[in-house]
């Protein structure tokens, strides 16, 4: 019994740090916050519980990561599934780009936090030792992978470097204009619970546009581009 006591305790007290250190994170950036500020933040009396759950901030900012994206790509293994079974396994890019926005946008709106979620995520996918892309072999991310292996089907007529150019492209613009409306959300409460989201589907539209525009001869005659995904 009191082993189990201690794993709650200890259970608790690591996503009370994860959610402090989201939204610190989210109000103040990666660099200015300390873990001595997430402990307090968290409530926690021990100066060093959030060394002792992670190790180092690089490690929270990873764990943080974790902990979302796994309900996330839950989420999109769902909404993946299901559309494959509606559509006789083919998807057009619309839907696999609604695919990957729609569970974000849930989690947002859903969850304990999801606002500094969002916003946590803007300030980690721009930070030089936190970015998002060094994540990538996660296992929480494998639904992205299955996405735009749909998407690799369905725009075969772009070269493979320049669709993962612009995959990268895609979420850092998905991620930040959602940070942007959240951090102006008083402006946007009307349009954040009208079905369907008016912002959110005018973002799928733009991104499946970057996706499958044509590519010019230009690009198409450079060096071929570094994926960032």
């Amino acid at each position: 019994m009191t082993k189990s006591k201690q794993t709650d305790s200890g259970t608790g007290t690591r996503e009370a740090l994860l959610l402090a250190g989201e939204r610190l994170f989210a109000e103040n950036g990666i660099d200015a916050v300390s873990l001595r500020q997430i402990n307090t933040a968290a409530g926690q009396r021990n100066s060093s519980a959030a060394h002792y759950h992670f190790g180092s901030k690089d490690a929270l900012v990873r764990a943080i990561f974790d902990y979302r994206m796994e309900r996330v790509n839950r989420n999109r293994q769902t909404q993946l599934q299901a559309a494959l079974a509606g559509h006789d396994g083919a998807l057009s890019v619309r839907q696999i780009v609604a695919i990957l926005v729609n569970p974000i946008v849930d989690e947002i709106r859903d969850s304990e936090g999801g606002s500094f979620y969002i916003r946590f995520l803007s300030q980690a996918i721009g930070h030089p030792q936190a970015r998002t892309s060094h994540y990538s072999e996660s296992r929480v991310v494998d639904a992205a992978h299955a996405a735009y292996a749909q998407l690799r089907a369905a725009v075969r007529d772009i070269p493979e470097p320049i669709l993962g150019q612009r995959f990268g492209l895609m979420w850092e613009m998905i991620i930040h204009s959602l940070a942007d409306r959240e951090r102006g959300s008083q402006l946007h409460m009307h349009t954040r619970h009208i079905e369907p989201d008016p912002f959110v589907n005018n973002l799928i539209d733009a991104a499946t546009g970057a996706l499958t525009a044509p590519v010019a001869a230009d690009t198409a005659a450079g060096p071929a581009p570094r994926a960032n995904t």
